[in-house]
């Protein structure tokens, strides 16, 4: 009697692979397709990533407290990201070998940053493609801290399933780049700004609240 089970395949996004090799930071290439990095707006992806230098993966990082994946709206923007997220150190997999990375093989990669379709869905100024600046940067453990960019350059964004004539939501908790420090911030949707997230003391006891500088 033949056999009739069908087995059901998870449909999940293909992930954005890349090295980020330090002798060669500009080298934005997505692994997975040996294209260019690109994603489309409004889509839920995860950007993949392996800490090398000249070819060879970093095994046994030691001092890394952090990395954070950025995309801006040009190479020189001065402006807050677009997007961004933040893994922690123990949140990565700090012993990745290489023969786990070249094969592709779990866990894959050091880090790994995963961006829900709200924050995708950034605006192309009516475009069907628009080149926007990725940057990944690790902050080390050192005293004092140490920021270190691990991979700079174009990604392409490309039209997709989001209307253009409704404007995407901001991200209501961001970490960000504030005096070398990566800080946690929130959105204050009344002014549109973020604000740091801070802790102080307040008759002995430490209370969290939010800074007055807006970002």
């Amino acid at each position: 009697m033949a056999n009739n089970t069908v087995i059901l395949m998870s449909l999940s996004p293909l992930s954005i692979r890349l090295f980020c090799d330090l002798a060669a930071r500009s080298n934005v290439i997505d692994l997975n397709t040996s294209q260019g990095a690109m994603f489309y707006r409004g889509d839920d992806i995860e950007i993949d990533i392996g800490i090398g230098q000249s070819g060879a993966l970093l095994t046994s990082l030691g001092n890394v407290a952090s990395v954070t994946c950025q995309i801006f709206q040009s190479e020189t923007d001065a402006n807050p990201p677009m997007m961004s997220a933040t893994v922690l150190a123990a949140n990565m997999n700090l012993g990745l070998t290489q023969s786990q990375w070249s094969n592709n093989t779990s866990p894959f990669y050091h880090a790994a940053f995963v961006f829900p379709n709200s924050q995708t869905a950034v605006s192309l100024n009516g475009q069907a493609t628009v080149n926007y600046w990725l940057r990944i940067l690790a902050q080390t453990t050192d005293t004092p801290a140490k920021l270190i960019t691990l991979l700079d350059g174009p990604v392409t964004v490309k039209d997709g399933p989001i209307s253009a004539a409704s404007a995407p939501p901001p991200g209501y908790f961001r970490f960000y780049t504030v005096a070398g420090n990566i800080v946690p911030q929130l959105y204050d949707p009344v002014s549109g700004h973020y604000y740091n997230l801070e802790i102080d003391t307040v008759g002995g006891a430490r209370t969290l609240s939010l800074g007055d500088t807006a970002y």
